[in-house]
């Protein structure tokens, strides 16, 4: 099993946490659900972002008085999701959807600072610029704030009904999941929906009405949510062998929980959420995908897509019913050859750590094709 620590250079790079961009109000909520639990260590972090909050809530007060009304009468057409866990090749597939001009995305920007993405764009835009990386820690795939990114984390940023503060608290890993993940109760549920259904209308004023383009991937679990909220949604689903996702889900994890955590956490329990957060995502998926209209869902392998980029992409728009294929091709075709040397990285499983995923993901290897 790999193993999980924090470095002590870690506890002073505060300016990566993405709370920076929160509310006052949202952080003292999240604080409060907490229990204002945050471990010594990471005192300094917190006062980071605390003060970065404060200083820019004028900046936040005044674009929600000047543009609320007009996004909450906005009209979100069907948006194109795609699904399937962490580490599977959908930031690939984000990125390389996101060279479509006809379709609108959530950019870096838009997640890190989403009360603040209309008035003085160009100033918040490149605050959040010198805050980034130019690679993504996990995978050196690049960072920038104008590319597609994850919409939950704009989610966590506006509401406390995410499950990305599980990064941030992640003691509390169980309760978010399960309570914005697999929830069956419908207060959770109905508070989740309205958090994410004004963000999305924020997006798509801001893009004027286009087709958005999203990934969030505890969406794989969401389906009937998605469609209660957009009947019509297309559903992209990457999936990839279950052996080396669970080691670059390690990965993902071992470099992004010193830099967003709050808390510290042991191996032992972060390996224990890794395994029962990938089962209990595809139980809801395979539960669930029946009732998305066959018309609207298309399933690819991340092993088929990554030798074939733009063929995939084709095929996705012809089974999805997507205009723009022929004017977007020569964009896709541009970034594909632009990473054609980028090189995933290579795993060696033990006999010990296949045994384990297969035992407890068998029933993703059985719908999926992968062999044990």
């Amino acid at each position: 099993m790999p193993q999980f620590t924090i470095a002590k250079q870690d506890y002073l790079r505060i300016r990566e946490q993405p709370m920076a961009g929160s509310t006052f109000v949202n952080w003292l909520k999240v604080l409060r659900d907490n229990h204002f639990s945050i471990d010594w260590q990471f005192i300094p972090r917190a006062l980071y972002v605390t003060g970065m909050i404060s200083a820019l809530t004028p900046f936040r007060l005044y674009e929600q008085r000047k543009y609320q009304k007009d996004i909450e009468n906005t009209t979100v057409k069907a948006p194109l999701f795609i699904i399937g866990h962490w580490r599977s090749g959908t930031t690939f597939l984000h990125y390389l959807l996101g060279q479509d001009k006809r379709l609108g995305y959530v950019s870096t920007f838009e997640t890190m600072t989403p009360s603040m993405i209309i008035a003085n764009e160009e100033r918040f835009r490149n605050m959040v610029k010198n805050h980034l990386p130019s690679k993504r820690p996990m995978d050196d795939l690049e960072m920038h704030a104008t590319l597609p990114y994850e919409e939950e984390y704009a989610i966590a940023n506006t509401s406390p009904f995410s499950f990305y503060l599980a990064w941030y608290f992640p003691r509390n890993w169980k309760h978010y999941f399960d309570s914005y993940v697999l929830s069956t109760n419908q207060e959770s549920i109905n508070s989740w929906k309205h958090a994410y259904e004004l963000f999305l209308k924020k997006i798509a004023y801001k893009n004027n009405g286009k087709q958005i383009m999203l990934k969030s991937l505890v969406n794989t679990a969401r389906i009937k949510h998605l469609l209660e909220l957009y009947p019509d949604a297309r559903f992209i689903h990457i999936h990839r062998n279950p052996y080396k996702v669970y080691l670059s889900t390690w990965k993902l994890y071992q470099k992004i929980l010193p830099i967003f955590s709050f808390q510290h956490i042991s191996t032992e329990t972060l390996e224990e959420y890794i395994i029962y957060s990938y089962k209990e995502l595809f139980s809801h998926y395979l539960s669930q995908r029946h009732l998305i209209p066959k018309e609207n869902l298309i399933e690819i392998a991340y092993e088929d897509f990554i030798e074939h980029p733009t063929e995939r992409l084709k095929e996705i728009y012809r089974k999805l019913g997507l205009e723009g294929f022929d004017a977007a091709q020569p964009a896709f075709e541009r970034y594909v050859k632009e990473h054609e040397n980028y090189k995933a990285d290579s795993y060696t499983f033990d006999k010990q750590i296949k045994q384990k995923v297969y035992n407890e993901w068998k029933q993703t290897f059985d719908a999926f094709g992968y062999e044990k």
